[in-house]
Formats: C-alpha cells, sequence, structure tokens
C-alpha cells in the first residue's frame, strides 16, 4: 500500500499533500513507523502553526542587505569618526543614516514620512527607535557639514600606494527643480535652464562625477543660474585638491567643449588630462576635411576613424554607421511632425519658433508667407550622419581607447536616472542650502551603496532591475531578496 501524510483543507478529496513515504506491505510496518518517526518534526510544525498569531510584520531583509554594505564600504567607520567629532551630540547619526537611506531604499519619500511612517515598519533591532523629527534634520546638517570628509573618505576606501596610477574620471550636469518660485532662502535656489524644461520653477544644478565602473566619487551643488560650462574651472580644483590624484583624465560631454574649459582642464601643473566631446557643427571652414570619409581608416566594417590636430590638442573624428542611422531617424521623426504642422489649412511662423531644429528645417518664417521644407538644409544634414568628434590632450592612448572611453559618458547619465528615478531625489522638501546639499549628501550614499551592489552582482553576470535592494533581481529571470543575498554571499558574508 502506498502511506501519505496529508493536511486536511475542506475534506477527503480536496487535500495538501505534505509527503510521501513511499509503497509499504504489511510485512513492514516497523519500517513505516520509523519513516514516520523521522517527520515528526514537521508535523509538529504543523500542529503548532495552528496556534501562531501574527501581531505585526516587519520589513527586514533590505535591513540585512544594507547593514552590511554600510560595514563593507567604511560608512560605519566614516560616521563613527563624525559622531567622535560632535561629543555633546545626543543621538546615533549612524543609526538615523542608516534608517535615512534605507528609506530612501525602500520607498523614497520625506524625512516626516520617515518619522511618521518608517521607523515603525522597519525591523525594531536593527535601526534607532523613537526617532525625533527634529533629529532627522540635525541629520541633514551633520551630513552637509561632513561632506567633503565622507567623499573622500569612500574614495581612499580600497586605494594606496599600489592603485592604478591613472584614473578616469566621467563628469555631467542636471538639474533639480522645486515646486517653488522663492530665490531668498539662500543662494542656490534660482532660475535658470532647466533640463527638466520647467522654466517656471526654480532649480539647483548638480554636477556628479562618477568612475567608468559607475562608482561614484564625489558631486557639487551650484546655483541654479550657473552655466555648465562654468563649473569646470570649480569642479577641476576640487578633484585636485579634494582627492589628491596622480593623474586622472577628465571626460565630460560636448556642452562643456569651450576654450575656456580646455584651459581650466588643463591647468597649472599639468595634472589632469580630458576627454570632451567636440562640436564639430562650428568649425565650419573644416567641414570638407571633417566630413570626408575618404581621410579614415576603418576599424571594422561599423567604424572608421580619423585623428587630425585641434590647436594644441589631438582631434579624433569617427564615423560610425549605427551612429548614422540614429541621426537619419532622430532627423525624419523631427520632419514627420513638420510635415503635419505644414498640412494645416491655417498656420502661422509661432508653430515653429519653439524649436531650433524646425526653423532650420523650415523656409518662408522671416517673411511669414508660405511656408516650405528647407531641402538644402536637411541635404546638408543628412551628409553629417554619423560624424562624431572629441578632443583631447592624452598622447599615449591609441584613438579607439579614446573613444571607447569618452562613450563610457553614458554611465553618468545612468546614475542620474538612479538618483532621480528609483532614489527620488526629488522633490526635495527642503529649503535653505544646508538642508538641500545635506539631502543630496544622503540621496549620494544611498547611490553609492546602490553602485556597489550593481557591481557585485555584475560580476556575477546580475543585473539590479528597477529598484535598488527589495525588488526583484534580473539575471534574466527573476530572484527574490533572499536569493539575491545569497548570490552576494562573497561580498555581504554573514548576511545569510
Amino acid at each position: 500500500m502506498k502511506v501519505s501524510v496529508s493536511f486536511q483543507k475542506c475534506s477527503e478529496q480536496n487535500s495538501l499533500l505534505i509527503l510521501s513515504l513511499g509503497k509499504a506491505g504489511e510485512d513492514r510496518m516497523d519500517e513505516l513507523i520509523a519513516a514516520l518517526s523521522k517527520h515528526k518534526e514537521i508535523l509538529t510544525l504543523l500542529e503548532l502553526a495552528k496556534s501562531v498569531e501574527v501581531k505585526d510584520t516587519y520589513i527586514l531583509g533590505p535591513l540585512l542587505v544594507l547593514e552590511r554594505l554600510f560595514e563593507k564600504s567604511g560608512i560605519n567607520a566614516i560616521l563613527k569618526s563624525i559622531t567622535a567629532k560632535h561629543p555633546k551630540l545626543e543621538f546615533d547619526l549612524r543609526g538615523l543614516v542608516f534608517t535615512l537611506v534605507a528609506a530612501r531604499f525602500v520607498r523614497p519619500g520625506s524625512k516626516l514620512k520617515v518619522f511618521e511612517y518608517w521607523q515603525k515598519r522597519f525591523y525594531p533591532e536593527m535601526i534607532t527607535q523613537d526617532i525625533g523629527l527634529h533629529q532627522l534634520y540635525r541629520t541633514l546638517d551633520l551630513l552637509a557639514a561632513h561632506k567633503d570628509e565622507i567623499e573622500k573618505a569612500l574614495f581612499w576606501r580600497d586605494r594606496d600606494l599600489l592603485s592604478p596610477q591613472v584614473d578616469v574620471i566621467l563628469y555631467d550636469l542636471t538639474t533639480l527643480r522645486f515646486e517653488s518660485t522663492r530665490t531668498d532662502l539662500g543662494e542656490l535656489r534660482q532660475f535658470g535652464y532647466s533640463k527638466e524644461r520647467r522654466s517656471d520653477c526654480t532649480q539647483v544644478v548638480l554636477g556628479l562625477l562618477v568612475t567608468p565602473e559607475g562608482i561614484p566619487i564625489g558631486f557639487e551643488v551650484y546655483p541654479g543660474n550657473t552655466f555648465e560650462g562654468k563649473t569646470i574651472k570649480d569642479i577641476v580644483a576640487k578633484l585636485r585638491e579634494k582627492f589628491s590624484i596622480r593623474r586622472f583624465i577628465f571626460v565630460g560631454d560636448r556642452g562643456l567643449f569651450s576654450k575656456q574649459n580646455l584651459t581650466a582642464l588643463r591647468g597649472e601643473n599639468k595634472v589632469g588630462e580630458f576627454i570632451v566631446g567636440m562640436k564639430l557643427a562650428v568649425f565650419k571652414k573644416r567641414h570638407d576635411e571633417f566630413y570626408d570619409i575618404g581621410r579614415y581608416q576603418w576599424i571594422n566594417g561599423d567604424l572608421a576613424v580619423y585623428e587630425t590636430k585641434h590647436e594644441e590638442d589631438r582631434c579624433i573624428i569617427t564615423w560610425s554607421r549605427s551612429r548614422a542611422e540614429r541621426d537619419r531617424k532622430a532627423r525624419e521623426d523631427v520632419l514627420d511632425k513638420i510635415r503635419k504642422k505644414l498640412s494645416k489649412k491655417k498656420i502661422t511662423a509661432k508653430e515653429f519658433v519653439s524649436n531650433t531644429t524646425y526653423q532650420r528645417y523650415v523656409v518662408g518664417l522671416n517673411d511669414n508667407k508660405e511656408f516650405t521644407l528647407n531641402e538644402k538644409a536637411i541635404a546638408q544634414d543628412a551628409m553629417r550622419d554619423g560624424y562624431f568628434g572629441v578632443v583631447t590632450d592624452v598622447t599615449d592612448m591609441p584613438a579607439k581607447e579614446i573613444v571607447a572611453n569618452y562613450k563610457t559618458l553614458w554611465i553618468v547619465e545612468d546614475a542620474f536616472g538612479e538618483v532621480k528615478g528609483t532614489l527620488r531625489a526629488r522633490p526635495i522638501f527642503h529649503w535653505t542650502d544646508p538642508r538641500i546639499v545635506g539631502h543630496l549628501t544622503l540621496c549620494f550614499i544611498a547611490y553609492y551603496c546602490e553602485a556597489l551592489m550593481t557591481q557585485a552582482l555584475r560580476e556575477k553576470k546580475l543585473m539590479l532591475g528597477s529598484s535598488a535592494i527589495d525588488s526583484d533581481l534580473i539575471d534574466p529571470r527573476p530572484l527574490t531578496v533572499v536569493e539575491a543575498m545569497r548570490e552576494l554571499q562573497a561580498f555581504l558574508p554573514g548576511v545569510m
């Protein structure tokens, strides 16, 4: 006969099979009893489960991972050092920073939300309990005051005299807006050019420094009306002073291309070098040279390279078949929109003034008469599809490697996406400059932890999904948090 142990749900016909002991004849009952005794713990647990009452539930898994990240990254030691400099501090700085960072991972929101809700939802033994709202704000003040110290300590975490002689550092800027028009509470909140196209709101400019591995090394906050090119001199000076890098290569996009910026990057002592995107369109006298594919050397079937000089620097221009297709498609998308506007019976010049590309591709805007497509301009732009250039003063690196380093700038864009998206750096519920800087320092620490976790997962050929810790992980099959922590054993020993 076949013996099974079942948990009855509703009737004999509706049962859940817990375990099977196989088949046993009447002459083997002793063996059956022995087999049952091996599984008595399961039956005992099932009986005990009937009397279990769940009164409270807490978030624990993400906190376990984050706790290990704080220890592994050195954040605990840094916060301990800061606490020692404030002997009269009456709260647990490390505990409050941990709670605030955990809240940004689980469900980003205001400090008031952490005070009212999240400190009650996190596992009590993992966080500082009975947190006061004023203590959370005071934590931001301390983070702002010690921002440079935190960045410097994190940068040198795994570095020593044996570290690589050259550091490639990626730099880009974005804007963070406020739901406010007040500019009288500090120097940072100002009106300016908004990358979110919200000129009706005040904003700050955020400059982020990231390694090609995606690890953030620092950031700076500038007034919202700061032109991005003017941040170069400041950011380079801070790189030299704060991090004492022996030699670094600064990588920036075309928005930073100017004679003044290149001079600032060279510096008096020639400590740093640069790779900066080049605006080919402004060099009209050299278009016949730049856009002559016959001058180019083919690297493979998709990529060709031409190297020349721009004043005293190397000028490297590439043509890519895939980039040419993207440029063509982007232009056709714009032309389709223009054709749709031109098909209207009644149309005025106002239909095109909001976009400079529209103005370039439409004839007749000045006299406001008959509007037609500018076929000459369209043909000129089509001839430039696929071309892209960089200027650099790096002399000991082949052209292909120079271009490859420039293309890693997408990593900074990805970092902005995480800081503004997953970690929700905005909306910013703070008014004064120190609180704004403190809030962004908190977001920086949170992103630093996420970047370390992403790096560890990437080494195992896994990828983080849309959320930092508490969402599924993709490999491409979904992984639960528990499975993810098991995969991170080499990086997070002791978690599981």
